[in-house]
């Protein structure tokens, strides 16, 4: 019987704050029953049951009430109900009170409750791209501001479907430099993108524009991410439904495998971009092999700390007339080429002849540090491209030699990397992968992908390549390009931290040795960018220039395909070239001339790159410098940075 009843007991006090209270309510009325039945043979005034009664609880509920009894065995009573009363009936109600408004603001915390939004951006997700990509959407003022009266509200509502809300996760939006004080400006909600009631609890069918980040995955994950973001949108499709008569939301969503784009297409019935993340990063890093320090480039395009970037402006002034003629009247901008919308979809036509015309709806592509500078200006005569009678276009290089590259680490971009450089037919890579991980797992991964081309040979080679030891025999300094890879096994700051270290002693078996191959390092942390700033490296961070991506798209849904057609093989493409290549000896040369002498050749001159400039305490990157600013052109350290057509 004690046993039931403690489990009787049990079993109420976890139903909650009000069982709890009946619970103690009963327990005050047992007591002052007891002692109304224990004081009742003291006589008057306390003459029947009803009257004890009442006097126990008096006693019970407020202990003042003790100075007024007389006769011992009353006033032992009276004492006991009292000290009952501080434990039962202050203690119990307020532990009661207090567990339950504990219980109630955790609640709060964990983002339980729905919300009532309408055209707000929803990021569904906490993964290391979510905070870079809130960063990217407060930083982007001139496009959020163009994006928010497109959908015609005045203030930026952005949501972030979290799967637990924590005070850490806040406190990391607010140490963030591009959100501070905003993070309060942020609504963040528990739940899980592949559930449709937690769907609703962030109001996805009203949002403007919904951002699927991905998350990284481990070898040993049955599921991984490119299943769960087609089931998120799968879901999203469902839940919108359920609304009827409200169109579905705009959906950026991130892909890892590119084979997977189209399912991610037949999934969503709604407008939807797909960004393919291990294809972006794979071109970038193939064409980096190719055209060392490139990621410069990249890095300023794709990066928070904006210099420069890519805006997409319609001009209805510019109907009819030429990119040539066009181009005088933007100063201090780029003219990339136009975005044209052919059977329901832009396609980008990049570094084109400077006689282009402008056709109505065409939207001009500008290079150009703010959107203010695409703003039509008074025409500058002097300034302006002319057209040659004849493009003479520069043949391109063959590679006539293999090159060597060596890969240290792994993770599930490789495949893709291998598969990106195959696409260059005119070239030959002879490839190294260094990795803790045995080679059969690393074989099978590069098998599912697809067959290797014939123009690239890989060679597993299973070593811990943070020993000296191991390094050493790999002997890195016979390789002309050397990657490291940022382990998808570690977290972020142990993956960073591990790279770094393998960096550190790589450099001093090169330097023993006296080679300099290019240096490519993958970090996953911005703020490990300033570690390496004083060592002769490349950086490419991958998570912030995805989240750039991901932000810059769902505010403008032209730039994917411009991003698209910048790092695929073919088409147009950012390189790097020497000043011999436009017959341009050593001197200074203004950055007008330097841009007519592109355009006789076919190419978009974007700026120039010089090695030694951080001697002389310069940047070494100037991209779209002021047109009349003298560029000191030194034939043997100075790169050209053009954008050419293959």
């Amino acid at each position: 019987m004690i046993e039931r009843f403690k489990y009787f007991l049990e079993r109420q006090f976890v139903k909650g704050a009000h069982y709890q209270l009946l619970m103690v309510a009963a327990l005050i009325g047992l007591i002052s029953i007891i002692g109304g039945i224990l004081v009742l043979p003291t006589g008057e005034p306390l003459n029947d049951l009803g009257e004890s009664v009442w006097w126990a609880f008096l006693r019970l509920s407020d202990p003042g009430y003790l100075g007024d009894d007389e006769g011992a065995w009353r006033r032992i009573i009276s004492t006991i109900i009292t000290v009952a009363g501080y434990v039962v009936f202050l203690g119990a109600l307020v532990a009661i009170i207090t567990t339950w408004l504990h219980g109630k603001m955790r609640n709060l915390e964990q983002g339980l409750t729905p919300v009532t939004a309408e055209n707000h951006i929803l990021v569904l997700g906490w993964t290391n791209r979510t905070i870079p990509i809130a960063g990217e959407l407060f930083q982007s003022t001139t496009r959020l501001r163009r994006f928010l009266r497109r959908v015609g509200i005045r203030n930026l509502q952005l949501i972030i479907l979290a799967d637990d809300v924590t005070p850490d996760r806040l406190q990391e939006l607010k140490d963030d430099e591009l959100i501070g004080k905003r993070a309060h400006d942020i609504i963040l909600r528990s739940g899980t993108p592949l559930d449709s009631e937690h769907l609703q609890r962030v109001d996805s069918s009203r949002a403007s524009a919904i951002i699927i980040p991905s998350h990284s995955t481990g070898p040993q994950d049955l599921i991984n991410a490119d299943v769960e973001t087609i089931k998120t949108l799968l879901s999203l499709n469902e839940h919108s439904d359920v609304e009827k008569g409200v169109p579905l939301p705009y959906v950026v969503a991130e892909i890892q495998d590119e084979r997977k784009r189209r399912a991610a297409h037949r999934a969503y019935s709604g407008p939807i971009e797909v960004v393919a993340s291990d294809s972006l990063i794979s071109r970038l890093i193939a064409q980096n092999v190719r055209h060392s320090k490139l990621s410069e480039v990249y890095n300023e395009l794709l990066s928070r700390n904006v210099n420069n970037n890519l805006f997409v402006r319609e001009h209805d002034s510019a109907t009819g007339k030429t990119l040539g003629e066009l181009d005088q009247s933007f100063p201090n901008a780029i003219i990339l080429g136009i975005m044209r919308e052919e059977k329901n979809d832009f396609v980008p036509y990049l570094n084109v002849q400077a006689d282009f015309e402008v056709k109505q709806d065409d939207r001009l592509v500008f290079l150009t540090r703010s959107f203010q500078d695409t703003e039509v200006q008074e025409p500058i005569s002097d300034l302006s491209i002319d057209i040659p009678e004849k493009r003479n276009s520069i043949d391109q290089k063959k590679e006539t030699t293999t090159k060597k590259i060596l890969i240290l680490g792994w993770n599930h971009r490789v495949p893709a990397l291998i598969n990106e450089l195959g696409t260059y037919n005119e070239e030959t890579y002879d490839v190294d992968i260094v990795s803790v991980i045995p080679a059969d797992t690393r074989n099978k991964a590069m098998n599912l992908f697809g067959d290797l081309s014939s123009t690239v040979t890989c060679n597993q080679i299973e070593s811990d390549f943070v020993n000296e030891t191991e390094l050493r025999r790999v002997n890195p300094a016979n390789y002309d390009n050397i990657i490291l890879i940022n382990s998808e096994r570690l977290e972020n700051e142990e993956a960073d931290a591990r790279s770094i270290v393998d960096y550190i002693l790589l450099e001093e078996i090169l330097q023993e040795e006296e080679s300099n191959p290019s240096i490519l390092l993958e970090l996953s942390d911005p703020n490990n960018q300033n570690l390496m700033a004083r060592y002769d490296n490349e950086v490419i961070i991958s998570p912030m220039i995805l989240s750039h991506l991901l932000a810059q798209v769902a505010l403008r849904r032209e730039l994917h395909t411009i991003y698209n057609e910048l790092f695929t093989v073919g088409g147009a493409e950012i390189i790097f070239r020497d000043p011999e290549e436009y017959e341009i000896e050593s001197g200074p040369l203004t950055f007008a001339n330097l841009k007519k002498i592109a355009a006789s050749h076919g190419e978009t001159a974007l700026g120039i790159y010089s090695a030694n400039s951080m001697q002389e305490n310069d940047t070494s990157l100037k991209l779209n410098p002021d047109r009349n600013q003298q560029l000191n052109i030194k034939s043997q350290n100075t790169r050209l940075v053009v954008l050419t057509t293959y």
